[in-house]
């Protein structure tokens, strides 16, 4: 019986290493799509896309009259080149036309980001035509989202069951706060590599996912910490509890019997969890 139990949970608690692992890239990808996290980022890139494109900069050089005319009795100016459909608040065009090129494109940002893309998330691969800008768009921040909860609630679940099949229940805060530890550490350079790789639009936009991974590092990895020191702390409290009960059993300890009597219940502690690993193994 004890081994099917040990080897439960040694299944859950691989089951709930992964499931840390989809919770970290979840909670990642849907903290770097918040907007205020992506826009000053995403503003170069998409410049860029535009000028190559379209030559955004040589187009509002050639309108900037008809622009001009056009403000005088209006407070914006729209127009439509090839796919894409630019927006120009009048009261840019006093700054000179790379204050108007910069707007435009600031403009362009926010209604990419939230923009209601007629697709499904996956479909929406095949529908972009080679400009993903859906995936730094609010409809993906929410889709992502919306897995991060389902994945935090199977985990809490796996939890509950390492809980219950675990015979010393002090020793599950060290293997959660080891788990949660070892499941950070992939987050560590996450941005920076997945950077490194972004010498195409695709993977450009793609990077924009990962903007936040050294936050879940650090957040993963706080958490494994705090874990690791409340094991710690209940291991100290169930020895000093024992030695409690030893007190009031016996009124006449000196010092030395105190000491004596501590480090035999460590090392009574230390050699009942070694047994009990040894058997779960």
């Amino acid at each position: 019986m004890g081994f099917i139990r040990g080897g439960l949970f040694v299944i859950i608690s691989v089951l709930f290493f992964i499931s840390l692992l989809l919770v970290n890239s979840l909670f990642t990808i849907s903290s770097s799509l918040k907007y205020e996290n992506i826009q000053s980022e995403l503003v170069p890139v998409v410049k860029n896309v535009l000028e190559e494109e379209i030559g955004l900069s040589q187009i509002i050089d050639d309108k900037l009259p008809e622009i001009q005319i056009y403000c005088k009795n209006n407070s914006e100016f729209v127009f439509k080149e090839g796919e894409e459909t630019i927006s120009i608040s009048c009261g840019a065009i006093q700054n000179g036309s790379d204050a108007i090129v910069d707007e435009a494109v600031n403009n362009f940002v926010e209604s990419v980001y939230y923009d209601e893309y007629d697709c499904d998330f996956l479909d929406c691969f095949e529908e972009e035509n080679g400009k993903p800008f859906f995936l730094v768009s609010e409809k993906t921040r929410s889709y992502f989202s919306g897995k991060f909860y389902y994945a935090l609630f199977l985990s809490l679940i796996l939890l509950v069951a390492m809980f219950f099949l675990i015979e010393s229940k002090t020793n599950l805060p060290f293997i959660v706060g080891g788990l949660l530890v070892i499941a950070s550490l992939p987050f560590l350079k996450l941005e920076s590599l997945i950077s490194s790789f972004a010498d195409k639009v695709f993977l450009q936009f793609f990077s924009f996912l990962f903007t936040e991974a050294h936050f879940v590092f650090l957040v993963s990895l706080i958490l494994g910490l705090i874990c690791l020191v409340l094991g710690i702390v209940l291991k100290f409290f169930v020895v000093g509890f024992k030695i409690s009960n030893l007190f009031s059993k016996k009124e006449n300890v000196s010092e030395k019997e105190v000491k004596k009597i501590f480090k035999e219940e460590v090392s009574k502690e230390g050699k009942t969890n070694s047994s009990k690993n040894k058997k779960t193994k």
